[in-house]
């Protein structure tokens, strides 16, 4: 007696089903890139006095396709030029294995402000005692969106990669 079999094997397409992971990965990072700048910048008490503080973000708002709105300018000079001179932002970070973008400051008073109480007093308290919501915690609010919309995200699937073949 004679038995005929057939043997299939799985083949798995790496490369296309990394395509369409990275392009889906690159639309969820600008999402959640645009909920944490409204984290930061729109659900923050971040004061507009001069401009400088807000405008940080505006070129990371920029390249994730959304806004950093500053407000009216309170204080005698226009300081949003330092603002954006004073910050570094990338909207899209890509290895082979993350996806993400970066925001960056050096504006000492923005950076003083997120972690500590602005009280009257010389340097670094900047702001004397006008500052009533010190520490801003920008980051930790900000991240919380970023999570939220992360954390409902669901990968493509990888079902339609998958292909069989006769071995």
């Amino acid at each position: 007696m004679k038995f005929t079999t057939t043997f299939y094997a799985m083949d798995f397409n790496v490369a296309g089903y990394t395509k369409v992971l990275l392009k889906y990965l690159r639309r969820i990072n600008e999402k959640a890139g645009q909920a944490w700048i409204n984290a930061a910048v729109n659900q923050t008490p971040i004061p507009t006095w001069s401009g400088a503080s807000r405008a940080t973000f505006s070129k990371l708002a920029q390249e994730l396709g959304t806004s950093a709105p500053i407000g009216p300018i309170r204080a005698a000079k226009d300081r949003t030029a330092l603002g954006r001179s004073s910050s570094a932002a990338s909207g899209v970070i890509e290895s082979k294995t993350e996806v993400g973008f970066v925001y960056e400051t050096n504006l000492r008073y923005l950076a003083y402000n997120e972690y500590n109480l602005a009280t009257a007093g010389p340097p670094p308290q900047p702001f004397s005692n006008r500052v009533r919501f010190t520490p801003y915690n920008f980051q930790s609010r900000a991240q919380a969106a970023w999570l939220k919309v992360a954390n409902k995200a669901k990968l493509p699937s990888p079902w339609r990669h998958l292909k069989k073949r006769k071995i």
